[in-house]
Formats: structure tokens, sequence, C-alpha cells
């Protein structure tokens, strides 16, 4: 979840690419921030803080003379959030200074062996063991950073992206990784890394991706790869660069961006996926689903809500389909007898529990789709087929215009399978009611100036409305911090009603003719019980005194104007709540460690 920087050779400004690249990757994690530069005189400059990396900037000059350079952004895993604790982490001795992203399972065993060797640590992290256990290695025999490496691979357990400066070779720029991401690039003048392309698009047009196992150094121009002591042929990969633009365009907040992005990114979709008169979906990947028995769909968060609608999908095609959270499924993982595909989804394509699960699929050679929005990620290069979710850069950590597109991709998908084209009118409609909300979106500020106030929102609807009130409630407890829940309708009176009062808030989402009275039932039990309620509806539903309504949509797309009310309802609590939107506490955007 941590983002990383690193580059070495003839870079024009080091401060400003270090420090740039690490405002790019501050969705990963927000905690503390710090770099390391190592000159040619065998010195390193360390500048750490705890907060952001606009907190960084303040410490650094605007120009370092450095040969290399490391960066961090965290999101704590081990050890609090402190200046000890922070990034990069130097050895005992001095020979190294890393940066990590991942978790090493076993360094409670590791510290204990460092302790009994006379090491002594200044915090608390995982990473500084590993720094350490790299220069007992080195010290020990042959004094070879390379062969160190791979000696320290051998020894940890657990997930790591790690990128080392050695004071000695000030001119190369080591790294290392196993299941957490790391790409490389190169120019005609130097070479870099990081967790992600954005840090590094302004630089270079040529990316590898570094696999499983791979370790090895840059230099200003050399790249080489190795696994288990063996050269590894580069492999250049490409990326959709358009997409990466983290430019605010005039908005306050990423967030409310990317909510008013979604019609575009639907339209996009539209135009990938339909050609005007067919859809332009893989014959094989069709076919695949046609003949498959089983849809098993894996995800986590928002983009699990997502799924859920898409396992509705397929039953409504007769298929059986069932949905799991990635992080339980890859501890007990369930295959049927039938002919089984795998919808695995995810907006960065690097969730750590998805990629488990990808494993355990692909270790039992079975089809498995990747629904992402990254193009050579992870999930991406290990899938047996790629849809990609085409909605561009998404940087505030709360998802928004991802789930739109993920139920879009879902839906259209399903439609291609027998070529059911009246998905697409349903679409462009689709997209119509969205651009209302969009200018209605001053009545949702109102209703958020009550809402704001309570102590306890829960959130209730009845089929789709339900996971309509799922990603609802989780929307509201990410950025503003007031505790959610969300239940189906009918659920209430069983236990979740005993905490209604007059602090209580309920929204009840009614976009559906077979649920709306039962609903509304619903709804005035918690009146009754001195809660305060507010129904959001489809206009051929909506009752005076309704909240907000919306509408008409095609009943199997409902869910997604549904959610787009809460996302704006969510964003303008925040605001009352006068809290940081983009970076809500505790949170990172790309979630790469279990």
């Amino acid at each position: 979840m941590c983002g990383i920087v690193g580059a070495v050779g003839k870079v024009k400004n080091y401060s400003k690419f270090v420090l740039d690249g690490l405002a790019s990757l501050d969705y990963r994690g927000y905690d503390s921030a710090g770099v390391s530069f190592l000159n040619n005189n065998q010195e390193f400059a360390c500048y750490k803080v705890v907060g952001t990396v606009d907190d960084l900037r303040k410490k650094i000059p605007n120009k370092v003379e450095a040969s290399s350079a490391i960066g961090h952004t965290r999101w704590a895993t081990h050890g609090q959030p402190t200046l000890n604790n922070a990034h990069p982490i130097s050895s005992m001795h001095g020979l190294f200074n890393l940066v990590h992203n991942g978790v090493i399972e076993n360094y409670r065993s590791l510290k204990k062996k460092l302790l009994e060797k006379g090491y002594t640590l200044k915090g608390e992290t995982d990473t500084e063991i590993i720094a350490n256990i790299l220069e007992y290695i080195y010290l020990k025999n042959p004094h070879d950073v390379l062969i160190a490496i791979e000696r320290l691979m051998k020894i940890l357990k657990g997930s790591y992206a790690l990128a080392i400066l050695f004071k000695e070779e000030p001119n190369k720029l080591y790294f290392a990784k196993k299941d957490s991401p790391l790409i490389i690039a190169e120019s005609e003048k130097a070479s870099y890394l990081a967790s992600d392309p954005l840090p590094l698009i302004k630089y270079s047009q040529k990316f590898i991706d570094v696999e499983d196992g791979e370790y090895g150094y840059l230099t200003k121009d050399v790249i080489r790869l190795l696994i288990n002591g063996k050269e590894v042929e580069k492999k250049y990969t490409e990326r959709n660069l358009q997409l990466l633009n983290k430019d605010l365009g005039g908005y306050s907040d990423y967030m409310l961006k990317e909510i008013e992005e979604t019609p575009q990114v639907i339209s996009r979709l539209l135009i990938k996926y339909f050609d005007g008169h067919n859809f332009t979906f893989d014959d094989y990947l069709l076919n695949e689903l046609r003949n498959a028995e089983h849809i098993t769909f894996l995800a986590c968060g928002t983009s699990y809500h997502a799924s859920l609608v898409g396992e509705r999908y397929f039953r409504l095609l007769g298929k059986r389909s069932e949905t799991f959270i990635a992080s339980e499924w890859a501890y007990e993982p369930i295959f049927s007898n039938k002919n089984q595909v795998f919808i695995l989804i995810s907006q960065s394509g690097e969730t750590a529990d998805l990629i488990k699960c990808q494993k355990i699929i692909n270790n039992r050679g079975m089809i498995n789709i990747a629904i992402t929005n990254t193009m050579a990620s992870t999930l991406d290069r290990e899938a047996t087929f790629t849809l990609y979710l085409e909605a561009g850069l998404e940087v505030a950590v709360a998802s928004t215009k991802a789930f739109s597109a993920q139920v879009t991709l879902l839906a259209l998908l399903v439609s291609a399978l027998f070529n059911n084209t009246s998905v697409i009118e349903s679409l462009h409609s689709l997209n119509n009611v969205l651009l209302n909300i969009i200018n209605r979106q001053e009545e949702i500020a109102d209703l958020a100036n009550e809402i704001y106030k309570y102590n306890l929102i829960f959130f209730i609807g009845r089929g789709s409305d339900y996971i309509a009130a799922k990603e609802a409630s989780l929307k509201m407890k990410e950025i503003t911090y007031i505790h959610s829940e969300a239940f189906p309708g009918g659920e209430l009176k069983h236990g979740p009603i005993a905490l209604v009062d007059n602090k209580t808030a309920l929204l009840a989402f009614d976009s559906d003719a077979k649920t709306d009275l039962a609903i509304r039932n619903n709804a005035k039990e918690v009146e009754t019980r001195r809660g305060h309620i507010y129904i959001i509806s489809i206009k051929e539903l909506a009752k005076e005194g309704d909240a907000f309504n919306v509408n008409f949509v095609s009943p199997n797309l409902s869910v997604i104007p549904m959610v787009y009310v809460s996302q704006y309802l969510a964003y303008y609590v925040a605001k009352n709540k006068k809290v940081n939107i983009d970076k809500p506490r505790n949170l990172a955007k790309s979630v790469t460690v279990e």
C-alpha cells in the first residue's frame, strides 16, 4: 500500500523527481514520507517526516547533488507513524538505505536473530529487519550486494518491493520484488523505478514490470534483472498514458471530479465494447462464459459490491453464480465439479488478497477473467482474459467512478453473451439520468446539511437496492467517519432496530415496484422509534416527503444512480464535517498488503 520511487543517473533535479513522484503516489499512504539521496562522495542525505509529502517538501532543498535517490510514502503496518519508523530505513552500520512496500511475516524470528548477533534497532518496523539482515549477509560473505539480496530473498517470508541504496556504489540502485508491485522505466540518461507508472510517465515511455522473485540493479544506462542468480530477459510493457491524468481540472477535490467523470467513463465503455452494430468482446472469452456452469466472483470493498451486481446478472441467465470476499476465499478456496469460470475485479489490479486468489486459481489451471482499471497490473498480466474499465486515474481513496464502470462493464458483458443490444440504449438513458443528478446536486447538498448531524446512519434496500445500500454505507463511513451500516430492509427488526434513537438517520433506496411498499414499511418502523427517515426513490414510485428522486432507468442498472446519489451525499456530509475527503484517515487507495 506504500508508495516507492527511485532513480539513478543524470536526473536533472532529484528533489523534484522524488517529491513529485511521491506526491503522485500519496493515495497509497500518507502516514509518513521520506527520501534518501546518495552522492558520489558516498554520503547519504536522508529527510523524513511524520505526515504528508507536502510536509516533506518543506524540509528538502530545491536541488540536491545526488547520483541516486529513493523515496517512500507510508501506510503504516508494523509500527506507529513516527520518525524512527518512517522510510527510508538505514542499516545499523549505515551501508544500506532502503524503502519497502509489503509485509514481512517472519520478521519477529528474524528480529530475534539480529538481536542475538548484537544488532540494535531504532524502530518497530519489519523494514528495519530487512535492512539489517541484508547488511549482516553482505558483511559476512562474500561482500557482493547481488548475492546478499538473493540470499535475503530466500530468508524473507511475506511480500515486498524493495528499492535499495548501497553506500559504496552511489551509481547503482538495487531492487527486489515479491507479491508487491514494482515497475522500472528507462531513459537515455537515467533509470527509474516506482510502485506504479504515475511518477515515471514524464520521464520514460519504456516500462518493465518486475515479476515475483526478480531482483537486480539499475544504472544510468543498464538494467540488470535476475532470478535465482540467472539473467532474465527484459520485457517491455505499455501503459494507456492519456488516462493517467492527475489534474484537478478546477475541482476542489478529486472525489467530486471523479464522481462527475462517471458519464464520460460509461461513454468510453460503450465505444470500446460496442462498435455501433456488434459487441466487441473476445469470442473465446464469450464462449467460455456461455459454456460455464458456475461463475465465481472474487473481489474486495467497492469491487465486491459491484461483483454482487454481476452475480445477479448471471443468475438471471440461469447460471449458478456466487460472490466471495477475496481475503476469505484465499484461505478457504471453493471449487466446484462444474465448468467453473472466475471473475476477479479490482480497480488497481494490485489488490494483494485478490492476487493471492488468482495464484490459487492459476495453479489449478482454471479460467479467470480480470476486470481492472490498470493495464499491465499484476492481475492483468496473470489473467486468462482481461477487460479494462477505461475509467482513467482514480485518485481519491474512496472509489466512485470505478464502481459505475464495473457495473456497466458487467452489464455489457452479460448482454453480449446473447447479443442483447437493448442494453446500449439503456446505458445511454442512464447517462442522461446521471447528468440530471449532477445538475441537482445542490438538493443532495441540502440533504447532507441534515445528515451530518447524526451519530448513526442506516442504509436499507431490497434486491439490488440492498447492494446500493452496502456501497452507500461504505462511502459514508470511509470519508465522514460517521458510523454507518447497511441492511436488507426486512432485517432491521431482527436486531439492528434496537440501536435506533433520535440521533439515528435511515436512508432507504426504493427503485423496485415489487418491494416499494415493503421498504417504506421498514422505514416507517424506524420513524416510529424516533429515527429520522430519508427515502431515495425513482420518480415512478416517488411519494410526497421523499428526500430525493431520480428519473427512471432500466431496473438492471438502477443500482448505479442510487449509488451515485449516495456518493454525492457522502461527499457533502464530509464537507460539513471538514475532513480530508480525498485522503481519509487510516486508508490507502491500493491495498497491496494482506
